[in-house]
């Protein structure tokens, strides 16, 4: 799965009352561990090669390919990769991880409710965490109706992880104010590094490590440093404006392309195509929704 951190590392401790801790919950054992897939066939190594998920109507079949691929997973909405389950009737792939998550799992984060989130799809949200707006696969809390996109409950789930653009291992922290390593953005609450000042805001820490472009014939590379120093190559070559040699940017080595991370990705780059998003906006005399299509 192409996320910028394959992994999170956390560290729960005492002293630190701001980073990483997991609710103790009375009923945690009440909740169902009914998986979101039915298995129709295995192969000799005990893969399940054939499968019927809850959320898609065909059955899945679990890619025997290796390499690049130019789709989506329908659920995390981050580039396909090995290995993935597709339809073989319509455009439709899954990341395996993704496919075998749970129907209602609990979110750690989410500690204010004590009703379990059930896994969702084909709403149109803004994530509680991440704030993007997105239409992916999410876990949405029965008892206040938030969701949280399955990129962030994929990404602050509770495990050993380390980040792909840092040596050391971060921690996550619920009430952080600084500056993000990656879009130089203040951020409240974010990935911190408790060996140096290393700091990434929770939409930086799951960006996808490649992206496709119009610009670029090739996979563009998620890149945290800018090695050239002459101020006229600090631009980007979609919107042709001046970019922050020190924030992170999308780079082709092959044709020496640069671009923002907001070019590359677009306004609502974890919405599918021919969505309808309704925008809806509001002043002191009139509320208007507005529809966008994304084709």
């Amino acid at each position: 799965m192409f996320f910028l951190c394959g992994a999170l590392w956390v560290f729960s401790s005492q002293e630190d009352k701001y980073s990483y801790s997991i609710p103790s919950r009375e009923d945690e054992d009440e909740i169902s561990n009914e998986s979101s897939i039915t298995v129709l066939e295995w192969n000799d190594a005990k893969e399940a090669t054939k499968i019927k998920h809850l959320k898609h109507m065909h059955n899945l079949m679990l890619s025997a390919s290796v390499g690049g691929y130019e789709n989506s997973c329908d659920g995390c909405m981050l580039p396909i990769s090995d290995p993935f389950y597709y339809c073989s009737e319509c455009e439709f792939f899954l990341h395996k991880a993704c496919a075998e998550l749970l129907r209602m799992k609990r979110v750690w984060h989410h500690t204010f409710c004590k009703q379990p989130h059930i896994l969702i799809s084909d709403e149109v949200f803004r994530c509680e965490m991440c704030f993007h707006i997105t239409n992916g696969f999410a876990y949405k809390c029965s008892e206040c109706q938030s969701r949280t996109c399955l990129r962030c409950v994929i990404a602050l789930t509770p495990g050993a992880r380390t980040c792909l653009k840092h040596e050391h291992p971060l921690r996550f922290y619920r009430q952080y104010e600084g500056k993000c390593n990656a879009c130089s953005l203040y951020s409240w609450q974010a990935f911190c590094c408790k060996d140096c000042n290393f700091v990434l805001d929770v939409g930086c820490f799951s960006l996808p490590i490649t992206a496709q472009h119009k610009c670029d014939e090739h996979l563009l590379s998620l890149t945290h440093h800018d090695d050239n120093n002459y101020s006229e190559s600090h631009y980007c070559d979609i919107c042709e404006k001046s970019r922050d040699p020190n924030s992170w940017f999308y780079h082709c080595a092959i044709c020496d392309t640069s671009a923002h991370v907001g070019c590359v990705l677009g306004k609502y780059p974890f919405l599918k195509l021919k969505s309808i998003y309704k925008k809806r906006s509001s002043t002191p005399t009139h509320h208007c929704e507005e529809e966008v299509l994304l084709s």
